[in-house]
């Protein structure tokens, strides 16, 4: 159970590790390339969450959850795929409005953890430059 929540702990802080562990072990368990791709961006998506989620609740603890922000964007956004969907072809397809909700928030969530990352880092300097703790 340590070791288990060790390396959740690493994958959540570093997501793009699950990235290559998924990849190399679907590559080498199917033997395509396209399929270890697409299960790495999946299984990598949930750590981005979760990391986005803890990240941003590290920088701005009295703000508003981001929980609630990741709930509300991703139902923004399959809405609006719904609706994009319903209007060009006048059906709807939910396994593709899920797929595209999912892969279009990968690379989203790909961004904001970056950019939060970086924010991280840049307030942590500053509060050691000043000899501040932000823990």
């Amino acid at each position: 159970l340590f070791l288990f929540k060790n390396f959740w702990g690493v994958l959540t802080i570093f997501p793009f590790v699950a990235f290559i562990i998924t990849f190399f072990t679907v590559f080498f368990w199917k033997k395509q390339q396209k399929k270890a791709f697409a299960w790495s961006v999946n299984i990598t998506n949930i750590f981005l969450v979760v990391s986005v989620a803890q990240i941003y609740k590290g920088l701005w603890p009295e703000a508003v959850s981001a929980r609630i922000l990741i709930l509300l964007f991703l139902l923004g956004l399959a809405g609006m795929l719904f609706y994009l969907q319903m209007k060009v072809r006048g059906r709807v397809s939910w396994k593709k409005i899920g797929s595209a909700t999912w892969r279009i928030s990968f690379i989203l969530f790909m961004f904001t953890y970056f950019c939060l990352f970086s924010t991280g880092i840049y307030k942590t300097m500053q509060a050691a430059h000043v000899g501040l703790s932000i823990m």
